[in-house]
């Protein structure tokens, strides 16, 4: 996944996606690859996106939540759907499953550097930091109370924990210390 998984470029399942998804859902490959190839026709349109309601659809499979009114699954979405077109990849929904199954320390580090490293050069910067910190505060509180943080003050905040400027990139090293 790691720096595709957020701009929702990723034409291909990778064998990460399919190992990741594996680890943290009660699918099978196959399924998962069903899944994957239902998302690339696109409900029809053949883009490989989803809509909402297909996304809760695949939500509640996946994640085997009890969100019987959607409110998780509406605010998943509003995470990943970055550019509010009304749709998000594959790559976008196993970062949203992901995201919410993570369970050991070691593992949601991990992840979470790789899916912030939007540039895949193995370093986080200031945008990229806040770009993940918006996505966070949506999928934990929802879009409305999200809106209210600053994210800006949030990343430059822990930058500064690091005597880091906006300029200047996080490894991960640093990620994982702070």
């Amino acid at each position: 996944m790691g720096n595709n998984v957020l701009t929702g470029q990723s034409a291909t399942l990778s064998d990460e996606e399919i190992t990741a998804l594996k680890a943290s859902t009660n699918l099978s490959e196959e399924e998962i690859r069903d899944m994957f190839n239902e998302f690339n026709k696109g409900g029809g349109a053949g883009d490989g996106k989803i809509t909402k309601e297909e996304f809760r659809k695949y939500y509640k499979k996946t994640a085997g939540s009890d969100d019987a009114d959607g409110i998780f699954a509406d605010n998943t979405f509003a995470a990943f759907d970055t550019n509010h077109d009304g749709s998000i990849s594959f790559s976008e929904f196993t970062f949203a499953i992901l995201a919410q199954n993570k369970t050991d320390l070691d593992s949601i580090l991990s992840f979470s550097f790789a899916s912030i490293d939007i540039s895949g050069d193995g370093n986080i910067s200031f945008d990229e930091l806040k770009g993940y910190l918006e996505k966070a505060a949506i999928l934990a509180i929802g879009k409305e109370e999200a809106a209210e943080i600053d994210s800006d003050e949030v990343a430059l905040s822990i930058f500064q924990e690091f005597n880091l400027d906006k300029s200047q990139k996080m490894n991960k090293e640093q990620f994982i210390e702070g």
